[in-house]
């Protein structure tokens, strides 16, 4: 199947494959959203769209064949060469990084508090239950930064990390770990499925304890106390690598959590960063957040490892996808 795009009116899709080059779509877990880019040939000559057929505000579609990828908004464009037209797109979830707000939330659930926020401003939503309770207020805040934040509230308590992301017009939030991925594609048509992790290019790998903690304090946020809750700490990686401490704030309404925070803190922290990036052969489920087995032993990219970010092009039929890793467990 091939990959194509089309403008969204009055209901209706307005297919302009055979204009556009330079298609390209990224996705990255440190922003919510995902990024469309693609330049396309305009002229006032017949058979070509015109230099204003896309305006700033109009919703894309991105397709492979008849499989609707996603939906995007148009947020800025320039010119692209005497004939061209560059475009910049995001995903709905623009909308909840660009509004902010002010909300309460009393002894509400994560998820409960998630879907209010997601309802004020329209936005369609898929919530995994999500217990935490979060008692809070919000002044002036940006929407997915009160999103991100209720999310690290509930891993500090839980353990479990979440993602979150658009999916079509929906906001998608689940737990991490249901999210492997095994992507099977082609060479060609006459040629059986093989794993597009197993045709990897331009691997490269770093180990880091820049960010490693391996001793975590849980302490009152309250200025004028010292009052420690918790403590969590790994002697073996101590006496290896020296102490690393990194401090917890918590409010006293939630002490009661302390021993878990600090546990959940150390868990994630007390590790060597893995980090790698690799070229493989595109494929559409290849997205950040998804977890993906790769076996590249020369450079030792073996195991399991967690897509920080995916950043797909295409162009002359073929697609590709750079991917950044970090390796779990």
């Amino acid at each position: 199947m091939a990959h194509r795009v089309a403008v969204v009116r009055n209901g209706q899709m307005i297919d302009f494959t055979s204009s556009v080059g330079q298609l390209g779509w990224s996705s990255n877990m440190d922003t919510l959203g995902a990024e469309l880019t693609f330049a396309y040939a305009a002229s006032e000559t017949a058979g070509f769209p015109s230099k204003t057929f896309i305006q700033e505000g109009d919703i894309i579609a991105l397709l492979n064949g008849s499989t609707m990828l996603g939906h995007y908004v148009v947020v800025s464009s320039s010119p692209s060469g005497r004939v061209g037209k560059s475009l910049t797109c995001y995903d709905f979830a623009w909308y909840l990084n660009k509004n902010q707000t002010v909300i309460q939330f009393k002894k509400s659930s994560t998820s409960s508090a998630i879907a209010k926020l997601c309802d004020r401003f329209n936005i369609r939503h898929n919530i995994s239950p999500i217990k935490t309770l979060v008692t809070k207020i919000y002044k002036g805040e940006v929407v997915s930064d009160i999103i991100t934040d209720l999310l690290g509230q509930a891993t500090q308590e839980t353990g479990i990390a979440y993602f979150m992301e658009m999916i079509g017009d929906v906001l998608t939030v689940r737990p991490r770990a249901g999210l492997l991925i095994r992507p099977m594609i082609r060479l060609s048509p006459q040629t059986p499925l093989v794993p597009a992790a197993s045709l990897i290019s331009e691997p490269s790998r770093t180990r880091s304890i820049e960010d490693m903690a391996n001793k975590v304090v849980v302490v009152s946020e309250e200025d004028k106390s010292t009052k420690v809750f918790a403590e969590a700490l790994d002697a073996a990686n101590i006496k290896r690598y020296g102490q690393l401490t990194r401090i917890v704030t918590l409010d006293k309404k939630n002490a009661a959590q302390a021993r878990q925070i600090a546990r959940t803190t150390l868990s994630e922290a007390n590790k060597v960063r893995d980090e790698c990036s690799v070229t493989m052969l595109g494929h559409d489920d290849i997205r950040a957040g998804r977890l993906i087995d790769i076996n590249e032993p020369v450079t030792g990219i073996v195991g399991r490892y967690l897509i920080k970010s995916a950043s797909h092009s295409v162009a002359k039929g073929i697609h590709k996808v750079s991917v950044e890793l970090e390796a779990i467990g």
